[in-house]
């Protein structure tokens, strides 16, 4: 309950600074700045995910919580994939010229990251997760200060990179001054071929997911360009909003306690699946319905042709409801395999639709092939197959979630014109009077849960 709330308080601060900053810096930079470094980091993202080989997951559910040797490993690989990415990077020019520069300097933040990582599983393993709120913290206000100081001074895309690096740096040294002292560092270099072949299937996991999260804008920018990159990634981050406020960080360690008690594993899935697509449902159907005016608050005048994006991208995390929390399930129960297939699946479909639908129809075509992510349909059966005859009650659940909040809306939509205040404000109505019916809705379940653990 403690790493709950303490999770909680991480991702509405993250997202009440971290947002802000990013729309603050939609008016500061133009979109071809923000396309630019979101190229950069995604591929050091995807380089991170080498780095790591899946271990600091492992680590979550590894009874002889080797910290020291995870340490030693991800510190060396990060080091070395750093200085190859760093002479590789001139080979980027092939999306667009600017962006080795940009990848060279970027290159850093795959070893400073790795400083942070160890300490960060040794906070999730032993559910003391309080302990970085004040890294997690700061490390958005780092960004936030640097980012916007050198953006003001006309800086462009490398105020983004200062931010990132310096912030990063920040985090590591601060999660390690909560750590050190009490996670043991003993390093075994013994147990480093059978951690790895126990986190494999993780690793490959890992690197499917970055694939499929970031593979879309290197889509649009062979096709598109690079103007086009940075409208469909702040619209991305609009749509994302929801999951940094509604996932349940502690459930995968939570699984993983639960793994011997099969009813309260059960619930809590349920509960954690529902906590997250109750806000999502109610965040998708406000931004379809007023994709003007948020994108007109949010980002500005400049940015009035991510709107269609905005009304495609909206229903994305509606129609996902399982890929999250059915990943942490499926983590916790070592079905690492299956997990693989079906991100591999997901990354095909994605591939497949968004190459099709781009060369058609632009940036709009690859918001429209994320809701055709095949890999989900087998997620959920295999879901129905974990929660047998339960499966009805969960059932229950996601056609509540999905249906309820749909007249409401609709008749704000009804009532009042498109890109109007009035609905905008009819909208903001229905989207707290159904919160507040799901709340009510759910109370006793939570409380019944928690009030037994």
């Amino acid at each position: 309950m403690r790493s709950t709330v303490a999770a909680y308080a991480i991702q509405i601060g993250r997202l009440v600074v971290g947002f802000a900053t990013r729309m603050a810096l939609a008016r500061l930079i133009l979109p071809d700045g923000h396309g630019l470094y979101e190229q950069a980091l995604r591929i050091v993202a995807v380089a991170a995910a080498v780095r790591d080989l899946g271990l600091p997951y492992h680590l979550i559910r590894d009874e002889r919580r080797p910290y020291g040797t995870v340490l030693a490993f991800t510190t060396f690989t990060g080091a070395a994939i750093s200085g190859l990415l760093f002479l590789a990077a001139p080979l980027s020019a092939v999306l667009t010229e600017e962006l080795p520069a940009v990848l060279r300097v970027m290159a850093v933040w795959v070893l400073l990251d790795a400083l942070a990582v160890v300490p960060k599983a040794f906070f999730e393993r032993e559910l003391t997760i309080g302990k970085l709120v004040g890294p997690e913290i700061s490390r958005v206000l780092a960004f936030a200060v640097l980012s916007l100081g050198f953006s003001w001074l006309g800086w462009g895309v490398w105020a983004f990179v200062a931010g990132e690096l310096a912030s990063t740096l920040l985090y590591g040294l601060w999660a390690w001054a909560g750590a050190w002292g009490k996670m043991p560092l003993r390093f075994e270099p013994g147990l480093i071929p059978d951690l790895v072949r126990k986190s494999s299937y993780l690793f490959w996991v890992w690197l499917l997911v970055q694939l499929v999260t970031y593979i879309d804008i290197y889509i649009i920018e062979w096709f598109r360009d690079t103007d086009d990159v940075g409208r469909y990634t702040n619209v991305y981050r609009i749509v994302y909003l929801t999951v940094p406020i509604a996932y349940p960080r502690a459930l995968f360690p939570t699984l993983v306690a639960y793994l011997d008690d099969r009813p309260r594993f059960l619930e809590a899935f349920r509960l954690g699946a529902v906590q997250l697509l109750s806000l999502q449902a109610v965040a998708c159907y406000f931004v379809a319905f007023n994709a003007d005016r948020v994108v007109a608050i949010l980002l500005g005048p400049n940015w009035k042709e991510a709107v269609p994006l905005l009304q495609i991208l909206a229903f994305w995390p509606f129609l996902d409801p399982f890929s999250i929390v059915g990943g942490e399930m499926l983590k916790a129960r070592r079905e690492d395999r299956l997990w693989l297939s079906i991100t591999a699946l997901n990354l095909v479909s994605l591939l497949g639709f968004g190459i099709a639908f781009t060369s058609r129809w632009g940036a709009e075509g690859m918001a429209a092939a994320n809701l055709l992510r095949l890999g989900n349909l087998v997620m959920m059966w295999q879901v129905w197959k974990v929660f047998g005859p339960r499966f009805k009650t969960l059932l229950g659940d996601l056609a509540l979630l999905y249906f309820a909040p749909l007249p409401l809306f609709a008749l704000a939509a009804w009532l009042y014109p498109a890109d109007s205040w009035s609905r905008f404000a009819a909208s903001l109505a229905a989207a707290a009077l159904v919160s507040g019916l799901l709340a009510a809705r759910y109370w006793k379940p939570f409380r019944t849960f928690f009030g037994k653990a």
